[in-house]
């Protein structure tokens, strides 16, 4: 079966739902003078859309802070989560402008900050950071961006976290430029990761791992996209066995759908419908992520942008279709990082969008709960005043069976603040934590899927991939977290890329009750 266990305001952006309508739209604002003059003719813009009342409102999620001080300091950037010195229990990088990256060695629910001691505390600017295991050693290495024209940094992991050691100049990847999302992904379905690193200023390149050092084959593979990238996100848009390639674009550019076709790419945006042409300048994509937000099979397509942001529905893997206002998620505003989540196990995934205004330490986030009716607004106050604008990411750090939150607002009266979600403990209980691994145990099957189902029957209870690239220019190597909602047992399957096409792992029966957490599935070889 290849299962294995291991036990171990300064201002109300909004209001909120109302009898009989829901907020649909919100403030909508940019850094330049210039958006605020010709977008709305004011600087604060607030549209109420009245519509019928959801069919069910969930109650509004609880969180409390975890070590406020520790994680207080402003200038936070990208996040991202793994567990770098194999303990068990998940750990976070931090890259920051204005002071040194921090490193968070978790021990048991408690976080200390280690980057100096390993090698990792750099000074300079950091605009993105991408964990992945791009030697197969069993130890998690790391990708960090820069924007300042510091060369990019691979920092190979020595052993179980003690140190790491820059070494992107001998395996060719010390790239400079205005670095945005980094991504570790098998798109050639050979076993090893591969690495995809996007720019705002320069074509987005794409590196093939063989083994001693990395091959450029950005060209050959077509997917060196010239226009201005944020966000980034590989998946199996087609179905057909290998990672194709989104990319979200800025400052006017349309938006890039890379299809993978053995290796070369060709942007299909146009006809899968998610190039949203855009009106000017001041309007562009940032962040992307993925979820299968009404449960047919399929994984859909959230965008956040400078301007009206957007929900792409998979129809059937063939196209997506525009169904943003529909579901009740338009809002138009100054957008940054998307993230889903499932925040109370329901099977639905929720949706967190962060907000940046340079001018404003608290520009509106929100927290979108999925609900039988559509999505409504539900960010509590204490998410509210410790909000982010750029790093977002769901994780589950304490392994109780809830997702948290991991926030980064890089204001300089911002915070990277860490938030406990207080689900009761018999709804975090209906979770799975399904850490996707490959024939020899190494992580390296991101874009992975992983789906569960009523025990014995085709009913989908929830979904999720294994991290590709989000959360504001980052990646994870953690564990994909699944509902169960009320199921008493269910199956589960994790469907991988294979040059013979998609090749599908499966365990039936699952209590999650009993279930390890992380329930680790080895997945077959290519």
């Amino acid at each position: 079966m290849g299962v294995h266990r291991r036990e171990r305001r300064r201002r109300q952006p909004h209001d909120h739902v109302g009898h009989g309508c829901r907020i649909r739209s919100v403030q909508s604002a940019d850094v330049t003078d210039r958006w605020r003059a010709t977008l709305f003719g004011s600087p604060l813009v607030v549209l109420v859309i009245t519509s019928a009342a959801p069919a069910h409102v969930d109650p509004m999620p609880r969180f409390e802070l975890v070590q406020p001080d520790l994680f207080s300091a402003s200038g936070a950037q990208p996040n991202a989560w793994a567990d770098f010195d194999n303990d068990g229990d998940l750990d976070e990088f931090v890259g920051f402008r204005g002071r040194p990256n921090r490193l968070y060695r978790q021990d048991r629910g408690r976080f200390e900050d280690v980057a100096a001691a390993v090698g990792l505390a750099d000074a300079v600017e950091t605009r993105a950071a991408a964990w992945g295991d791009f030697d197969a050693d069993g130890n998690v290495d790391l990708y960090v961006g820069f924007i300042d024209g510091t060369p990019n940094k691979l920092y190979r992991n020595d052993g179980k976290g003690r140190h790491f050691t820059d070494v992107a100049a001998a395996m060719g990847v010390n790239l400079t430029g205005v670095t945005r999302q980094v991504s570790w992904i098998d798109y050639d379905t050979d076993g090893d990761l591969d690495l995809f690193v996007a720019f705002r200023d320069k074509p987005n390149r794409l590196f093939r791992n063989d083994g001693a050092r990395f091959t450029d084959v950005t060209v050959e593979s077509g997917v060196g996209d010239p226009r201005k990238t944020v966000g980034a996100v590989w998946f199996d848009v087609d179905g057909d066995g290998d990672l194709d390639l989104f990319v979200a674009n800025q400052n006017g550019d349309m938006n890039g759908l890379f299809r993978n076709d053995g290796g070369r790419f060709v942007d299909v945006a146009r006809e899968w419908g998610v190039e949203a042409p855009r009106r000017s300048q001041e309007f562009g994509g940032v962040g992307a992520a993925v979820a299968d937000f009404d449960r047919d099979g399929f994984f859909d397509l959230f965008v956040a942008n400078y301007g009206p942001s957007a929900l792409y529905r998979s129809d059937r893997g063939r196209r997506f279709v525009d169904v943003t206002t529909s579901v009740g998620l338009f809002f138009e505003q100054h957008a940054t990082t998307p993230s889903w989540g499932d925040v109370d196990n329901d099977g639905r995934p929720d949706l967190y969008v962060a907000g940046f205004l340079a001018t404003d330490t608290h520009y509106p986030d929100h927290l979108f709960l999925n609900t039988p009716g559509g999505f409504h607004d539900a960010l509590p106050q204490i998410v509210r005043e410790h909000d982010a604008s750029h790093g977002v990411q769901w994780v589950d750090f304490d392994g109780d069976g809830a997702l948290d939150l991991a926030l980064a607002n890089n204001d300089a009266k911002g915070g990277h603040y860490l938030l406990r979600n207080l689900l009761d403990a018999a709804a975090a209980r209906q979770s799975l934590a399904i850490d996707v691994v490959d024939d020899r145990a190494r992580h390296t099957r991101p874009g992975a899927e992983v789906r569960v189902y009523a025990a014995g029957t085709r009913r989908l209870i929830s979904s999720g991939l294994v991290d590709s690239g989000g959360g504001y220019c980052s990646q994870n190597v953690m564990p994909v977290h699944v509902a169960t909602a009320d199921a008493a047992r269910v199956d589960v399957e994790v469907t991988t890329m294979n040059r013979k096409g998609r090749r599908v792992t499966r365990l039936s029966g699952v209590d999650p009750d009993a279930a390890a957490r992380p329930l680790v599935v080895r997945t077959p070889a290519p």
